[in-house]
């Protein structure tokens, strides 16, 4: 846990892939083998909200660990919590060092002490937890244990020092002193670094810096060590300099290159900030600068390149460093003036310069701009000059044939969060971690965004800036007053890259950013104002970095968020948002009806895939449509993403888009009907079935008035449907026969007659006529074969399946399953793959393996909980199983969750009806469970219900009562 999590079981690695998972596996690795109760695990793994059903979650959880490690007897259930039988081998080892290391500082053996500590921060492989820092126990836990590793380098390097090794401290010791700014100790050891290496300037300054942030931020003076030290360095006192047995003996690894003449780096910008993130970048360069060569940093503005650069070029003590600076430089000239500086004079200024600076660093700072000038010059003088690096910050590489270019991508998560905290006003600090990474994402983890929204959190507080995080672009204007110049702001940093464009990459720009999640360049054709214009402008965009260019089934372009917000407001000062929006909604539309077309309706999974790679657009599309004049093409588009929808199961999603879409100004009658039909039924599927009936009364009204045979037929479809859910099963018959004899007779709706045919098949299979509804199911599965139709095939066999169940054709059921499954995976159609789990689990209750059908339940369970989809039918059946197994308190909670979303006599009532009359008998109430038997009997004969497994249940309980 000294890093990402690994996990072994017997020697053997093994993967526990979801953070959930990983987090539990830790939180009671931790507790040692004791027992931790369900409500402190909850708040462990979610936090202080009102969570819904803590216990089934984790049983969720618990079942699912249980099978990433193949080791079900460490993880048990004991005293109303979960215990785990585990070993924290690296921190066990880490803190057995530890020990050692305190043992060997109370005899004052340094180097035992060194060796210990050494031993020690050895087995961390990263920040503590790493990869669980979202989860609220482990952000405190990690914090921790990552203060314990800086108390272990503290001893580590207080060990070296009094080895003698202030040089080597010293570079150590200044890095974790900018990243510790208020700890005492380890400044305290900084200044006596540099004051043994012959700093005294610096050590004091040090001191003082510490001083001021001390008093500024924590209103306290230093501690009396501290001011002890700072006393002591003033004096000069000579006890700081080492003893002779302390003077550290010659190391085979030391330069025997002269040092830099003083001054050589005083050109560089003194940091007035530490350095953090890039650790990757900083070290790659560091060791890179040595070699001659061409070396260019790329990336957007605000991407970090100027900082790390002369933070890496800091670190260069044998070689003389030359800064440039360009940014303010336009003359084609001044360029050579500023590169090869006095020696720019004379008949042959680049020969004259590479001579001088032969040996050297050459630093070049922000050369995007004068690029193809530097170019010219870089070439030729890495020519004449073969000891000489070259070092160059831009937004484009200098296209140079021995250059090593190496791209600025934002940061990591963690150094992006770490950097904030870093930045922010004192009481921001330990902000909602995932509040700091909505801010970092939202500036697209660049460290001068992020910096800028640091900088707000000196007038407001974490919580108000993430909510305002729409707003970057007006927040993030003013940066601080020791920035540079040309960075002041995250917008004058965009305006800089801006201005070097010409028209032509303005426009593309400013056109393309209607995108909400990247683009292909046939999409940026179709918005832009000339298309020819479209790819060199994206070629000169993505070497100026501010696209990026994936390798997505060919080539998908994207903005950075902050150059995307940038050149939005671009696009609204050209007067062109309108336009470009209406574009993009025409784009859209064309975009998902050609992948229904190539599919037959999108009959298979590469379609659908198709279709949802571009999800991010057209959901920025739908969403702006209300309200405005593209309202009814709005609606078009989400008649045209209905079947998608239906496929994934995404009703909550459709039914909000036909909410805000289907009285859209200017949409045909044809139009409105069919959004009143496809709103009905997702709303029968998300259990709203007053408001669904309403709607398709009002279709069902407008239908004949169309002379419009599909519509008709939809109309009818989904009247079925709700009359079926709502449990009003003989009153469904009569629209179904009448849809499915209307399709019949018209040889253009093989596709209706199938549809009418399935549901059918489902309403036998409510009323308890099993083999009708095997016959109905068979005819529609040959007919999807026909078509090639695969979400057909996945439901179709999926409802076969529980057709054979309601017979005990249990082999065949489970194949028809497995088979269901294989489509409904590359459908990712998460209605029916936990609709599959429910087979499998009644099959093996059927067999009596209980624990086997629980695995199954549950796994059906957390398919609603994830989609937060409400209940299903996995609910009851869960439930049913719990009470077989004794464990009616979980049993009642899943059935109360029932009772909460489903109306009453709904079908999904009707069958819970049976599993609470089970419950009430074995909790031992038989008037409830008499009354519940009697009541449930006449409701089940009222509307026709008699789905077969519930029926069957129903009459053992009825059974048991006589005995």
């Amino acid at each position: 846990m000294l890093g990402p999590l690994a996990v072994r079981v017997g020697g053997r690695a093994v993967a526990v892939d979801r953070p959930l998972e990983r987090a539990l596996l830790v939180r009671l690795a931790l507790a040692g083998g004791m027992s931790v109760p369900d409500h402190r695990l909850a708040a462990d793994l979610w936090g202080d909200v009102d969570l819904a059903r803590p216990t089934e979650r984790l049983r969720v959880l618990a079942s699912r660990l249980r099978a990433a490690i193949d080791s079900p007897d460490s993880l048990t259930r004991v005293n109303g919590g979960y215990a785990l039988a585990a070993d924290l081998s690296d921190l066990s080892e880490a803190r057995a060092a530890a020990e050692r290391m305190h043992t060997a500082v109370r005899s004052g053996d340094r180097l035992g002490v060194k060796t210990a500590a050494q031993e020690a921060l050895e087995l961390w492989r990263g920040p503590s937890l790493a990869d669980l820092r979202t989860i609220p126990y482990a952000v405190a836990e990690g914090e921790q244990l990552d203060a314990w590793k800086l108390t272990l380098q503290v001893e580590l390097l207080d060990a070296e020092l009094s080895l003698g090794h202030a040089a080597e401290a010293a570079r150590e010791l200044e890095a974790l002193a900018a990243e510790n700014p208020l700890h005492e100790r380890l400044w305290c050891l900084l200044a006596l670094a540099l004051y043994r290496t012959g700093r005294q300037a610096d050590a004091l300054s040090r001191m003082s810096k510490l001083r001021n942030r001390l008093a500024d931020e924590l209103g306290v003076d230093p501690a009396p060590d501290t001011a002890a030290m700072e006393l002591r360095l003033l004096r000069q006192d000579p006890t700081l300099l080492p003893t002779a047995s302390e003077s550290p003996a010659p190391s085979p690894a030391t330069r025997s290159t002269p040092t830099a003449p003083a001054g050589a780096v005083a050109d560089l910008p003194s940091p007035l900030t530490s350095f953090v993130g890039r650790q990757e970048e900083l070290s790659w360069l560091i060791n890179r600068i040595p070699q001659p060569g061409v070396i260019t940093l790329v990336g957007g503005p605000g991407s970090g390149k100027s900082r790390l650069s002369f933070e890496a070029v800091r670190t260069v003590t044998d070689r003389p460093v030359r800064l440039v600076e360009l940014a303010p430089l336009l003359r084609e000239g001044a360029v050579l003036e500023a590169i090869a500086g006095e020696e720019a004079s004379g008949p042959d200024p680049l020969a004259s310069a590479a001579s001088a600076l032969d040996g050297s660093v050459l630093v070049i700072d922000n050369a995007e701009h004068v690029v193809e000038q530097v170019a010219d010059i870089v070439a030729a003088l890495v020519r004449r000059a073969p000891g000489l690096t070259v070092l160059v910050t831009s937004q484009r590489p200098l296209q140079l044939e021995a250059e090593e270019v190496r791209p600025m991508r934002p940061m990591d998560a963690l150094a992006a969060a770490q950097l904030f905290t870093e930045r922010c006003a004192i009481d921001a600090q330990g902000a909602d971690p995932e509040q700091v990474a909505a801010i970092c994402t939202a500036v697209d983890r660049l460290p001068l965004g992020i910096e800028l929204a640091a900088g707000l959190t000196r007038t407001l507080t974490v919580p108000q800036l993430a909510k305002r995080l729409t707003d970057r672009m007006r927040l993030l204007v003013a940066g601080g007053r020791d920035s540079q110049a040309r960075h002041t702001s995250l917008v004058a940093a965009l305006d800089w890259s801006h201005q070097l464009l010409g028209d032509t990459e303005r426009a593309v720009l400013r056109r393309v950013a209607v995108f909400a999640g990247g683009f292909t360049l046939e999409a940026a054709e179709q918005v832009a104002l000339d298309p020819r214009d479209v790819a060199p402008a994206l070629t000169e965009l993505a070497d100026r970095s501010l696209l990026t260019v994936e390798a997505v089934n060919g080539r998908r372009f994207r903005l950075l968020e902050t150059v995307r917000d940038y050149a939005l407001t671009k696009l609204e000062e050209a007067g062109e948002t309108d336009t470009a929006r209406s574009a993009e909604l025409d784009w859209a539309m064309s975009y998902v009806e050609t992948a229904g077309q190539n599919s037959d309706d999108f009959a298979n999974a590469e379609a659908l895939n198709e279709v949802f790679a571009e999800w991010p657009n057209l959901l920025d599309v739908l969403d702006r449509a209300p309200g405005t004049e593209r309202a009814a093409a709005g609606l078009r588009l989400a008649l045209v993403m209905h079947t998608p929808w239906l496929i994934r199961g995404w009703y909550a999603e459709a039914a909000r888009h036909f909410d805000a879409l289907t009285d859209a100004p200017g949409a045909t009658t044809s139009e409105r009907l069919t959004a009143l039909c496809n709103h009905g039924f997702v709303l029968t599927m998300r259990g709203q079935f007053d408001r669904a009936a309403e709607l398709l009364t009002e279709a069902e009204r407008l239908a004949p008035l169309q002379d419009d045979d599909t519509l008709t037929l939809t109309a009818l479809y989904y009247r079925s449907i709700v009359e079926i859910e709502r449990g009003r099963l003989l009153d469904a018959f009569t629209p179904l026969l009448t849809g499915q004899a209307l399709a019949r007779s018209s040889g253009e709706h093989e596709r209706r007659l199938s549809a009418f045919t399935d549901a059918l098949g489902t309403l036998y299979v409510y009323a308890g006529q099993s083999e009708r509804a095997l016959e109905c199911y068979e005819t529609c599965i040959v007919a999807d074969r026909e078509f090639g139709d695969e979400h057909g095939l996945s439901r179709g066999l999926s409802n076969l399946a529980g057709a054979l169940v309601g017979l005990d054709r249990w082999d065949e059921a489970l194949k028809a399953a497995a088979e269901s499954d294989h489509y409904a995976r590359r459908l990712d159609d998460r209605q029916i793959l936990p609709l599959n789990d429910v087979i499998r689990g009644l099959a093996a209750a059927a067999r009596n393996d209980l624990d086997e059908a629980e695995k199954h339940l549950r796994s059906a369970v957390e398919y609603a909980l994830a989609d937060d989809s409400g209940v299903s039918h996995a609910y009851i059946d869960l439930a049913d199983v719990l009470v077989r197994q004794g464990e009616l308190d979980e049993a009642a909670a899943l059935l109360d969750a029932v009772f909460a979303e489903a109306p009453a006599q709904s079908t999904s009532w009707l069958a819970a009806r049976a599993v609470a009359a089970a419950l009430a008998l074995a909790q031992g109430d038989r008037q409830r469970t008499t009354e519940l038997v009697s009541d449930t009997t006449i409701a089940y004969t009222r509307t026709g219900f008699g789905w077969p497994r519930y029926a069957t249940r129903l009459t053992e309980v009825r059974t048991a009562l006589a005995q």
